[in-house]
């Protein structure tokens, strides 16, 4: 058996939202969906991830609680990174960090489009801010 990889069968938790955190995944096979709750606890897809994908890196980056719930949606292989495997990847392999800056850039720019459909537009409602200029009146010179 290797120490880091782990198997979970279709359906299976791998972690829920508020769960303290010591690792982050890596997908070897299958598929993980990501779940978040909404406040009558109805769960909802967010995000399917696959092959070579990496979830859970979040609680690892800022030692939060898991920020939703990861479930296996089908039968799915996993290597484990745990902090100290990511703590050195993140100092010694600048590539890796770069990798990480533009996955969770994506995830970012996703979630704001979501958003973006989702709120009301600027004139009728609130605005959702997506840059430095949106927070700060930048008055050209």
């Amino acid at each position: 058996m290797d120490n880091h990889f782990i198997t979970f069968n279709k359906d299976e938790i791998i972690f829920l939202e508020g769960q303290s955190s010591d690792c982050a995944y890596i997908i070897e096979s299958g598929k993980v969906g990501i779940y978040r709750e909404d406040s009558l606890g109805n769960r909802f897809l967010v995000r399917e991830l696959g092959n070579k994908e990496l979830f859970g890196e979040m609680s690892l980056i800022d030692k939060s609680p898991r920020s939703a719930t990861a479930i296996a949606l089908k039968n799915t292989r996993c290597m484990i990174v745990e902090r100290s495997r990511f703590d050195y990847m993140t100092k010694f392999h600048p590539h890796f960090t770069v990798s990480l800056i533009k996955s969770l850039t994506e995830r970012l720019r996703a979630t704001i489009a979501r958003l973006n459909k989702a709120e009301p537009s600027r004139k009728g409602g609130l605005a959702i801010k997506t840059t430095v200029s949106d927070y700060y009146d930048i008055k050209g010179g």
